[in-house]
């Protein structure tokens, strides 16, 4: 919710109160104040006059202009095409700041001295979506009566800040201006400022123009009100000024009346074309298969659960969501009919998110609107019909349906207050905490407390110890630790995830944090983990259709963050991200995996020129090292079916104590292109049931004095066979002296056979006693004669 603190002030006094103040004060008392900024921004600004225009002598597009800036008249040169003589303009003096931090100085533009500039509403940081359109490629000139040396942003009504406040759910009230004036005048005990206009009825009755009916219990309330010889044109400045602040783009004044009313009581409104509805409309639920072409000029099918208003026959708008293009009001429109209607909550959400149509309306209707304000609404909505519309107002409303809600009654005692709080607030001090809320209150043997339709969050007493705690001041509660018997600490598995967790951040990877929701499409991406039979779990009420699947692996979403920084010329990665995934196995179940992403240059050292670039090694190695420390050994052996998305030499599955629970590998070329990605390495391992073994200590071994001794091989063997299966049937071969096995060199070429490969092998062995030629020699023997009985392996000439 955005507030502009000028149209606060018009409502509540907050004379007095700086900026930082009221945002320090929300941000404790009430909702978080997620940033402060302006429309509109520079220094040493002033309007400027015009008094003479001629081209430049040395430029077809440049003009220099003689401008009164009301203390003397400067010489300005101008690139716009709209500048022209008479207009008053907005000028940015030497020594000025513009957006951007572009500082404007006394300068030659083509040998002809310039002392200032001549601004557009762009170049004042405003969106090029809230400009007009006539000033669009142009500067911004006043087109009423303004004074040369006074302040624009005064004049255009942007010289105060907006802060944007974010809103929880359960505060519908604080999504208008009136809630929000509510909320600071409790805040800092100030006053409410009254509004005073005055609406003439005249001419027929509005239930002469449109009867009103409702068809359906999940529409609460429905006004219609009718005006005549309506004038579509501009809005005032107030007004368009404001409604951009707020956060939209004015249009003409019918509509902007309708959006300001949004904006300041959050009841939306429909203006209907009376003409092209007729006299007749009914709220009733679509039947099947209806249609209807929504304002954005697109078919909408409807199904049974959808609420529509009808003009008695045919849809003419989706209650609460979005209108019909059949009753637009354009600029030939001459009579209105005002809609300020009551619809059921979850309906109005369930058919905004199915249709893809959430809007600033929807979402009020969502949270809930005040049906006992529907009446001033009109009221003030007649008024501005009839000031900025010239509208003939006629008398009364069509109306149907519950036309007022009882306020809630609490019971509460200060006692119940303090019992919860830990707090001394006496009666008083809780009377004036409600009588700030603007809550109604009646005291005898306990406190009874009418609070308003327009708090539907304060239902119950506990409810109401939430505000009065809120205005009181939580900074004015006693600090207490919680009593329990019980100890704190990490379980033994937190603990392993800790040190997993610590193990890769040492290794030089940065954790992240992705969205647990997905695409259909994502969610079936890389499904080499998901268990056979498995399904998806989809959620009922989504957020949008991008965000409708419970996440079954968590590579794509990190692939989502790799794109993003791809685009930004960050593609040196290093990522990791310890998460759940989610499936159906005839119960919804989840478990934790562990998913790397490494790209491009893993380290380097500058003084020496030295780089090291990630390839399937270095992740291997990653992975080896971390579990290393938990004391887990992996295996890696080719795929046993195709990932879709790795490629196809270059990827392995991971096995712990024979069974299957990973992947590592490259990108597929073609899956890496389509996303906008090269070079990228993923792996992702099911660490929940490895970090649920717990595994014995390590019993320390005597160190031997007797120095180790090496001995390498070459071994010619088939190329099928997997180097994890020979130093598997080596380590077998020798179990007690034999200390370590690598693999340090392969070779293929036409010294051996075209089915042949050459490993070199390095062994390490160790023993208590003295190692001489005669035992390693027996040992290789030894070991030479599993490997000719494994895999007719021969010794290299």
């Amino acid at each position: 919710m955005r507030v502009k603190l000028e149209w606060l002030n018009e409502l509540v006094d907050i004379e007095g109160l700086s900026v930082e103040e009221i945002v320090e004060k929300i941000n404790l008392y009430s909702t978080e104040v997620e940033g402060i900024e302006r429309i509109l921004s520079g220094t040493n600004l002033v309007i400027g006059h015009v008094v003479q225009r001629k081209d430049h002598p040395d430029s077809d597009h440049l003009s220099i202009c003689q401008v009164n800036i009301g203390s003397e008249v400067t010489q300005i040169v101008c690139g716009a095409p709209n500048v022209k003589e008479g207009q008053f303009v907005i000028v940015a003096l030497v020594g000025a700041v513009l957006p951007g931090d572009v500082k404007i100085k006394k300068s030659k533009i083509r040998g002809v001295e310039s002392n200032g500039m001549i601004c557009s509403l762009q170049e004042l940081g405003m969106e090029k979506k809230y400009i007009p359109e006539e000033y669009q490629e142009g500067i911004y000139y006043f087109t009423h009566q303004v004074n040369p040396g006074d302040n624009p942003l005064k004049e255009l009504n942007f010289a105060d800040e907006i802060i944007d406040l974010s809103i929880t759910p359960n505060r519908g009230d604080l999504m208008s201006m009136i809630g929000v004036a509510f909320e600071v005048s409790a805040i800092f005990n100030r006053p409410l400022k009254k509004r005073f206009f005055d609406v003439i009825e005249k001419g027929a009755k509005t239930t002469d123009v449109v009867k009103v009916s409702i068809d359906s219990n999940l529409c609460n309330l429905y006004y219609a009100k009718a005006y005549k010889n309506v004038k579509i044109k501009k809005s005032p400045n107030w007004l368009t000024s404001r409604l951009i602040a707020f956060g939209v783009r004015p249009i003409n004044n019918v509509v902007d009346i309708t959006n300001y009313i949004l904006a300041l009581f959050g009841q939306p409104i429909h203006a209907f074309d009376s003409d092209k509805l007729g006299n007749e409309i009914k709220v009733r639920l679509a039947t099947k298969n209806e249609k209807i072409v929504t304002l954005d000029n697109i078919e909408r099918n409807l199904q049974e659960s959808d609420l529509v208003i009808t003009d008695g026959v045919t849809p003419v708008a989706i209650a609460g969501v979005m209108g019909g293009l059949a009753t637009e009001v354009t600029n030939d429109t001459k009579n209105i009919i005002l809609e300020v209607a009551v619809f059921d909550p979850q309906t109005i959400r369930a058919t905004s998110l199915k249709l893809g149509l959430r809007s600033e309306a929807s979402i009020r209707f969502e949270r809930g609107v005040d049906a006992n304000k529907a009446i001033e609404v009109i009221r003030y909505a007649s008024y501005l019909m009839s000031e900025l519309a010239d509208a003939e107002v006629l008398v009364g409303v069509a109306v149907a349906g519950k036309e007022n809600i009882e306020d809630t009654i609490i019971k509460i005692h200060e006692n119940d207050i303090n019992k919860v709080l830990g707090t001394t607030i006496t009666r008083e001090e809780v009377i004036e905490v409600l009588q700030r809320l603007h809550f109604h209150v009646n005291c005898e043997d306990s406190i009874y407390v009418s609070v308003p339709n327009r708090r539907s969050d304060v239902k119950i007493k506990a409810d109401l110890i939430e505000e009065i705690g809120r205005i009181y001041g939580y900074d004015k509660l006693k600090i207490t630790l919680p009593r329990s018997s019980l100890k704190g600490g990490r379980t033994n598995y937190q603990k392993k995830r800790m040190k997993l967790r610590n193990a890769l951040v040492g290794l030089g990877l940065d954790e992240i944090y992705t969205y647990t929701l997905v695409t259909e499409t994502k969610n079936k991406e890389f499904a080499y983990n998901h268990y056979q039979g498995s399904k998806e779990i989809t959620i009922i009420n989504p957020i949008n259709n991008e965000k409708k699947y419970l996440r079954r692996g968590i590579i794509p979403s990190m692939l989502e963050v790799a794109s993003y920084n791809y685009a930004r010329k960050m593609k040196d990665l290093a990522l990791f991200e310890i998460g759940k995934v989610y499936y159906d196995l005839e119960t919804n179940q989840e478990e934790e995996v562990l998913a790397i992403v490494m790209a491009n240059n893993f380290s380097d050292t500058l003084w020496d020129g030295k780089n090291e670039f990630v390839d399937f090694y270095v992740v291997k190695g990653i992975i080896d090292a971390t579990f290393a420390s938990l004391g887990i050994e992996f295996e890696y052996r080719p795929l046993d079916k195709e990932i879709q998305q790795m490629h196809p030499k270059r990827t392995a599955t991971i096995l712990a104590n024979g069974t299957i629970i990973g992947f590592v590998g490259e990108l597929h070329p073609k899956y890496a292109k389509d996303n906008s990605l090269e070079d990228i390495y993923v792996a992702e391992i099911k660490v929940e049931k490895l970090l649920n073994i717990n595994k014995e200590t390590p019993v320390f071994s005597q160190i031997t004095k007797v120095p180790s001794v090496e001995r390498d091989i070459a071994i010619v063997i088939a190329k099928d066979v997997l180097a994890a299966d020979i130093i598997n049937v080596i380590k077998k071969a020798d179990r007690k002296g034999l200390e370590q096995v690598k693999i340090f060199d392969l070779y293929i070429g036409d010294k051996i056979g075209n089915d042949e490969k050459s490993i070199a092998i390095k062994m390490k062995f160790t023993s208590f006693e003295a190692l001489t030629d005669e035992v390693i020699n027996g040992k290789v023997n030894k070991i030479m004669k599993e490997l000719t009985k494994e895999f007719n392996a021969r010794l290299r000439a």
